[in-house]
């Protein structure tokens, strides 16, 4: 066991080397000559677990997938489904170096996907894992009472799964920044609050914990928003 667990842990810091040179050089900076430097290992060494670039690279954006998910696994205890689901999702967005550093590994493989199969293979296999984490969150809500009986989960799920991209994307573009952390999980939360079903004396107003008003609220000046009868 112990030998295993070496192993483990030895695949998981040549992965974080392979992050590094990412996050420093870019993709194009990634060979096993770079990361064995990086690790402080032999290329022959290295050569045996993982004997090409393209390998070095689909492990390095498995192990983003493995603690995206033991993140999501911790957000389980959180009681109120409307405050997991936007929980669980803003574990996909770059709101803290950890995080950043998986957006740019798995910006990178997309990057590299378009020219190597296996790498396409990792990029659906990601793009799958999202899908299902929408799909679960969704399926939350439901059970919990709180989605919207008109939404349909396959499209919301494939609302949800865009948008996170989109503000991953957003937050990538810019050097970290605390007013675009809070302005993209605003705009996550704006859209699940959207999915919930509200009583019908609640819907466009400001609840109790401070939910997000709805869209009405924002019609153009001169026109007065849409009332309830």
């Amino acid at each position: 066991m112990p030998r295993l667990i070496d192993r483990a842990r030895r695949e998981d810091e040549l992965a974080e080397a392979v992050w590094r040179i990412i996050r420093r050089d870019g993709a194009s900076g990634v060979s096993v000559r770079t990361v064995a430097a990086e690790a402080g290992l032999s290329t022959g060494s290295l050569r045996h677990s993982f004997p090409t670039r393209i390998e070095l690279m689909a492990h390095a954006t498995a192990l983003v997938g493995l603690r995206v998910a033991a993140r999501t696994a911790r957000r389980r205890a959180e009681p109120d489904a409307r405050r997991r689901t936007v929980q669980v999702l803003a574990e996909r967005l770059p709101l803290d170096d950890e995080r950043r550093a998986e957006a740019e590994v798995t910006a990178a493989l997309h990057a590299d996907a378009a020219s190597h199969p296996r790498l396409r293979e990792v990029r659906r296999a990601a793009h799958a894992a999202a899908r299902e984490t929408c799909l679960t969150q969704l399926a939350q809500l439901r059970a919990a009472g709180l989605l919207r009986p008109d939404a349909h989960p396959d499209d919301e799920a494939d609302h949800l799964q865009a948008l996170v991209a989109g503000l991953a994307l957003q937050l990538l573009v810019h050097e970290p920044d605390p007013a675009q952390h809070a302005r993209a999980l605003r705009l996550l939360e704006r859209h699940v609050d959207a999915l919930v079903a509200r009583p019908r004396g609640e819907r466009g107003e400001r609840g109790e914990r401070g939910e997000l008003p709805s869209a009405r609220d924002d019609a153009p000046a001169g026109r007065a928003p849409r009332r309830d009868a």
